[in-house]
């Protein structure tokens, strides 16, 4: 049993490794192209490379109802690392991340040829730079997904979204979608969340043999930004991720008493629910 573990985590390695070359080679082809096909091409396979690398990781995603169709501030509650590879399995998506991620080995590079916006946190200047360039993506009809949070959390129900980023929406014309993440509760989401950035390649290694990681992604209905106040508009988005995922948790709470068999415990439990 160790063995088949040992030889399967290596040939999931493998795999990952041939992936993230090819994502090499997409990124220098992007980068070599006009900046009008780049923008037409990047979402599309930046989404698909990050879909193959949550496949290859074993990371299985179930997404409730629809992305918008059309131009969006997508803004979504932030748990760890692993919600750009979850997001990816709800469509071709433009993200906003922390500009740290930009020196990531490998990864940075193929982010920012992929479409990413980056963001200095506490620079008034990287805000103001950010804004214009989502407000002219968004009013050319691009997607984008915001982490209004700031910084990620281990909580079912997010910390307040920030408004400072809906501004591009309301600037753009365009509406806001809330994006609710719910990786369970209990020991499910403390797995989840303590994968920060800090140590990607130790962790990159663990999730190779480790059990599935199961994510549910809600698209949530469109709010309109006509109103123009970013911070009603942040506190609406907010109050629907954490409705969602509230009722997420209720949902589990109540189908793992009815499943489970006397005398087991609430961790057993837990595990039985999600394996379901």
């Amino acid at each position: 049993m160790l063995m088949s573990r040992q030889v399967l985590r290596l040939l999931r390695a493998g795999a990952l490794l041939l992936h993230t070359l090819l994502g090499a080679l997409l990124g220098l082809l992007l980068s070599a192209m006009p900046a009008r096909l780049r923008a037409h091409l990047a979402p599309p396979w930046s989404s698909w490379w990050l879909r193959r690398v949550a496949g290859i990781l074993d990371i299985r995603v179930l997404v409730h109802g629809q992305p918008s169709a059309t131009a969006c501030l997508m803004a979504a509650n932030h748990v760890s690392w692993l919600d750009i590879l979850v997001l990816a399995a709800a469509g071709d998506i433009g993200f906003v991340a922390k500009t740290e991620i930009d020196h990531w080995p490998m990864l940075g590079w193929m982010s920012r040829a992929g479409g990413t916006e980056f963001i200095a946190h506490g620079e008034h200047s990287s805000y103001r730079l950010l804004l214009q360039c989502m407000t002219r993506r968004l009013s050319q009809g691009g997607k984008l997904l915001v982490f209004p949070e700031g910084s990620s959390h281990a909580r079912i129900a997010p910390a307040r979204f920030r408004p400072r980023l809906f501004q591009a929406a309301i600037d753009a014309k365009v509406p806001v979608q809330p994006v609710a993440i719910y990786y369970g509760s209990g020991a499910d989401l403390e797995r989840v969340a303590c994968m920060d950035d800090a140590d990607l390649p130790r962790q990159l290694w663990a999730l190779l043999s480790a059990e599935p990681v199961l994510a549910e992604v809600s698209c949530l209905p469109l709010l309109s930004s006509v109103g123009g106040d970013a911070k009603l508009l942040a506190d609406e988005a907010w109050r629907a991720v954490v409705s969602s995922n509230v009722q997420f948790t209720l949902f589990e709470s109540e189908s793992r008493s009815l499943m489970t068999p006397p005398g087991l415990s609430d961790i057993q439990a837990q595990g039985l629910y999600r394996a379901a």
